[in-house]
Protein backbone atom coordinates (compact mmCIF):
# COMPACT_ATOMS: atom_id res chain seq x y z
CA UNK A 1 0.00 0.00 0.00
CA UNK A 2 1.06 3.69 -0.74
CA UNK A 3 0.55 6.83 0.50
CA UNK A 4 -2.95 7.40 1.49
CA UNK A 5 -3.30 10.67 1.81
CA UNK A 6 -1.44 14.32 0.02
CA UNK A 7 -1.88 17.34 2.67
CA UNK A 8 -0.87 20.69 0.70
CA UNK A 9 -1.13 23.94 1.39
CA UNK A 10 -4.46 25.80 0.14
CA UNK A 11 -3.78 28.22 -3.32
CA UNK A 12 -1.34 27.60 -5.87
CA UNK A 13 0.53 24.90 -4.10
CA UNK A 14 -2.76 22.49 -3.94
CA UNK A 15 -3.53 23.64 -7.33
CA UNK A 16 -0.45 22.07 -8.82
CA UNK A 17 -0.69 19.16 -6.90
CA UNK A 18 -4.02 18.68 -8.32
CA UNK A 19 -2.83 19.40 -12.15
CA UNK A 20 0.09 16.44 -11.21
CA UNK A 21 -2.68 14.19 -10.20
CA UNK A 22 -5.49 14.73 -12.13
CA UNK A 23 -4.25 12.19 -15.13
CA UNK A 24 -4.56 9.16 -12.64
CA UNK A 25 -7.32 6.94 -12.09
CA UNK A 26 -5.96 5.81 -8.71
CA UNK A 27 -4.01 8.99 -7.05
CA UNK A 28 -4.26 9.25 -3.35
CA UNK A 29 -6.62 11.85 -1.15
CA UNK A 30 -5.12 15.16 -1.66
CA UNK A 31 -6.23 17.67 1.11
CA UNK A 32 -5.82 21.45 0.98
CA UNK A 33 -4.71 22.80 4.62
CA UNK A 34 -4.58 26.33 5.24
CA UNK A 35 -1.01 27.88 5.43
CA UNK A 36 0.67 28.46 8.70
CA UNK A 37 1.23 26.35 12.50
CA UNK A 38 -1.88 27.96 14.54
CA UNK A 39 -4.36 27.30 11.57
CA UNK A 40 -2.87 23.77 10.51
CA UNK A 41 -3.14 22.87 13.98
CA UNK A 42 -7.08 23.90 14.30
CA UNK A 43 -7.17 22.18 11.22
CA UNK A 44 -5.73 19.01 12.31
CA UNK A 45 -7.61 18.93 15.80
CA UNK A 46 -11.08 19.50 13.23
CA UNK A 47 -10.42 17.08 11.10
CA UNK A 48 -13.09 14.18 10.82
CA UNK A 49 -11.19 12.08 8.55
CA UNK A 50 -7.79 12.64 11.46
CA UNK A 51 -8.50 8.81 13.00
CA UNK A 52 -8.81 7.27 9.43
CA UNK A 53 -5.13 8.29 8.75
CA UNK A 54 -3.28 8.10 11.86
CA UNK A 55 -1.75 5.39 11.50
CA UNK A 56 -1.13 5.54 7.43
CA UNK A 57 1.24 7.07 5.36
CA UNK A 58 0.99 10.86 4.87
CA UNK A 59 3.01 12.94 2.78
CA UNK A 60 3.00 16.80 3.49
CA UNK A 61 3.99 18.79 -0.10
CA UNK A 62 4.61 22.09 -0.45
CA UNK A 63 6.79 25.51 -1.14
CA UNK A 64 9.91 25.99 1.21
CA UNK A 65 12.79 28.29 1.54
CA UNK A 66 16.21 27.75 1.34
CA UNK A 67 18.77 27.95 4.34
CA UNK A 68 21.38 26.56 2.33
CA UNK A 69 23.54 27.88 -1.11
CA UNK A 70 23.07 23.86 -1.45
CA UNK A 71 19.62 24.26 -2.96
CA UNK A 72 18.43 26.55 -5.34
CA UNK A 73 15.07 27.52 -6.77
CA UNK A 74 13.09 24.61 -8.07
CA UNK A 75 14.65 21.89 -5.80
CA UNK A 76 13.17 19.58 -3.83
CA UNK A 77 14.34 17.78 -0.44
CA UNK A 78 12.86 15.57 2.06
CA UNK A 79 12.89 16.49 5.27
CA UNK A 80 14.35 13.87 7.67
CA UNK A 81 13.95 16.07 10.81
CA UNK A 82 12.35 19.52 11.58
CA UNK A 83 12.78 21.78 14.35
CA UNK A 84 9.70 24.30 15.56
CA UNK A 85 11.41 27.52 16.43
CA UNK A 86 8.40 29.25 18.73
CA UNK A 87 9.07 25.69 21.13
CA UNK A 88 12.41 24.27 19.68
CA UNK A 89 11.44 20.79 19.86
CA UNK A 90 12.48 18.67 17.34
CA UNK A 91 10.81 15.78 15.36
CA UNK A 92 11.73 13.06 13.07
CA UNK A 93 9.82 12.12 10.18
CA UNK A 94 9.53 8.50 9.03
CA UNK A 95 12.48 6.74 8.48
CA UNK A 96 10.90 4.12 6.12
CA UNK A 97 8.93 5.93 4.13
CA UNK A 98 11.42 8.67 3.41
CA UNK A 99 14.47 6.65 2.52
CA UNK A 100 11.79 5.19 -0.24
CA UNK A 101 10.44 8.40 -1.49
CA UNK A 102 14.32 9.56 -1.69
CA UNK A 103 15.03 6.43 -3.96
CA UNK A 104 11.73 6.90 -6.12
CA UNK A 105 12.34 10.29 -6.77
CA UNK A 106 15.92 10.50 -6.73
CA UNK A 107 15.97 13.36 -3.97
CA UNK A 108 18.14 14.44 -1.15
CA UNK A 109 17.35 14.58 2.72
CA UNK A 110 17.94 17.24 5.29
CA UNK A 111 16.68 18.99 8.23
CA UNK A 112 13.90 21.83 8.61
CA UNK A 113 12.91 24.65 10.13
CA UNK A 114 9.37 25.55 11.02
CA UNK A 115 8.69 29.57 11.47
CA UNK A 116 5.08 31.28 12.64
CA UNK A 117 5.73 33.59 9.89
CA UNK A 118 7.24 33.87 6.47
CA UNK A 119 11.00 34.56 6.47
CA UNK A 120 12.45 37.45 4.16
CA UNK A 121 15.83 38.48 4.69
CA UNK A 122 19.16 37.06 3.68
CA UNK A 123 20.11 37.54 7.37
CA UNK A 124 17.21 35.62 9.08
CA UNK A 125 18.06 33.23 6.46
CA UNK A 126 21.49 32.11 7.68
CA UNK A 127 20.81 32.71 11.37
CA UNK A 128 18.68 29.77 11.24
CA UNK A 129 20.17 27.70 8.95
CA UNK A 130 23.62 27.91 11.10
CA UNK A 131 21.69 27.61 14.54
CA UNK A 132 19.95 24.33 13.24
CA UNK A 133 21.99 23.23 10.41
CA UNK A 134 18.72 22.98 8.67
CA UNK A 135 18.15 23.30 4.61
CA UNK A 136 14.57 24.68 4.54
CA UNK A 137 12.28 26.64 6.24
CA UNK A 138 8.50 26.06 6.16
CA UNK A 139 5.38 26.74 8.28
CA UNK A 140 4.01 23.56 8.99
CA UNK A 141 5.75 20.77 9.05
CA UNK A 142 6.54 20.25 12.57
CA UNK A 143 2.66 20.60 13.92
CA UNK A 144 1.78 16.97 11.90
CA UNK A 145 4.41 15.58 13.39
CA UNK A 146 3.67 16.74 16.53
CA UNK A 147 -0.46 16.52 16.02
CA UNK A 148 -0.07 12.85 14.32
CA UNK A 149 2.91 11.40 16.29
CA UNK A 150 1.24 7.47 15.29
CA UNK A 151 1.10 8.32 11.77
CA UNK A 152 3.97 7.65 9.25
CA UNK A 153 5.19 10.86 7.88
CA UNK A 154 7.11 12.09 5.18
CA UNK A 155 7.75 16.19 4.52
CA UNK A 156 8.59 16.68 0.95
CA UNK A 157 9.79 20.60 0.12
CA UNK A 158 10.08 22.77 -3.08
CA UNK A 159 12.71 25.86 -3.09
CA UNK A 160 10.31 28.93 -4.15
CA UNK A 161 13.57 31.44 -2.74
CA UNK A 162 17.05 30.48 -2.11
CA UNK A 163 19.19 32.43 0.75
CA UNK A 164 20.62 34.84 -1.46
CA UNK A 165 18.08 37.57 -1.80
CA UNK A 166 15.88 39.23 0.19
CA UNK A 167 11.77 38.77 -0.54
CA UNK A 168 9.49 41.26 -0.51
CA UNK A 169 8.44 41.71 3.40
CA UNK A 170 5.34 39.65 3.29
CA UNK A 171 5.56 38.52 6.76
CA UNK A 172 2.15 40.05 7.35
CA UNK A 173 0.31 38.65 4.25
CA UNK A 174 -0.54 35.20 6.15
CA UNK A 175 -3.21 35.95 8.59
CA UNK A 176 -3.41 33.34 11.65
CA UNK A 177 -6.39 31.52 9.73
CA UNK A 178 -4.21 30.86 7.26
CA UNK A 179 -5.42 32.88 4.53
CA UNK A 180 -3.40 34.92 2.23
CA UNK A 181 -4.15 38.88 2.52
CA UNK A 182 -4.05 39.85 -1.01
CA UNK A 183 -4.05 43.47 -0.08
CA UNK A 184 -1.39 43.67 2.52
CA UNK A 185 0.68 41.29 -0.28
CA UNK A 186 0.14 43.78 -3.29
CA UNK A 187 1.15 46.49 -0.86
CA UNK A 188 4.32 44.99 -0.29
CA UNK A 189 5.16 44.25 -3.94
CA UNK A 190 4.74 47.88 -4.53
CA UNK A 191 7.26 49.19 -1.94
CA UNK A 192 9.64 46.19 -3.78
CA UNK A 193 9.23 45.06 -7.03
CA UNK A 194 12.22 44.15 -8.11
CA UNK A 195 12.06 41.38 -5.30
CA UNK A 196 8.42 40.98 -5.85
CA UNK A 197 9.19 39.99 -9.53
CA UNK A 198 12.34 37.54 -7.79
CA UNK A 199 9.36 36.00 -5.45
CA UNK A 200 6.87 35.50 -8.54
CA UNK A 201 9.46 33.81 -10.92
CA UNK A 202 10.80 31.94 -8.11
CA UNK A 203 7.74 30.61 -6.84
CA UNK A 204 6.34 29.73 -10.27
CA UNK A 205 9.23 27.53 -11.19
CA UNK A 206 8.68 26.19 -7.84
CA UNK A 207 4.79 24.86 -8.63
CA UNK A 208 6.13 23.70 -12.05
CA UNK A 209 8.32 21.26 -9.91
CA UNK A 210 5.70 20.17 -7.87
CA UNK A 211 3.38 19.56 -10.26
CA UNK A 212 5.71 17.50 -12.22
CA UNK A 213 7.04 15.54 -8.96
CA UNK A 214 3.43 14.81 -7.81
CA UNK A 215 3.00 13.20 -11.28
CA UNK A 216 5.93 11.06 -10.91
CA UNK A 217 5.40 9.90 -7.18
CA UNK A 218 1.75 8.85 -7.94
CA UNK A 219 3.16 7.27 -10.82
CA UNK A 220 5.91 5.09 -9.29
CA UNK A 221 3.10 4.48 -6.52
CA UNK A 222 0.25 2.14 -8.58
Amino acid sequence: MGIQVILVPVGAEYQAVMRGVKALSDAPLVMPIPAGPAAFRAFLESWKDRSRFADQEILLMGLGGSLSPQHQIGDAILLEQVWNVVGGNGFQSDRALTDSLAQRLKLPMGTGVMCDRVITTVVEKRRLGDRYQADVVDMESAVLLEVMPQAKVAILRVISDDCSRDLPNIAGAIGPDGNLHANILARSFLKRPIAALNFISGSLQALKALEKLTLTLCKSDQ
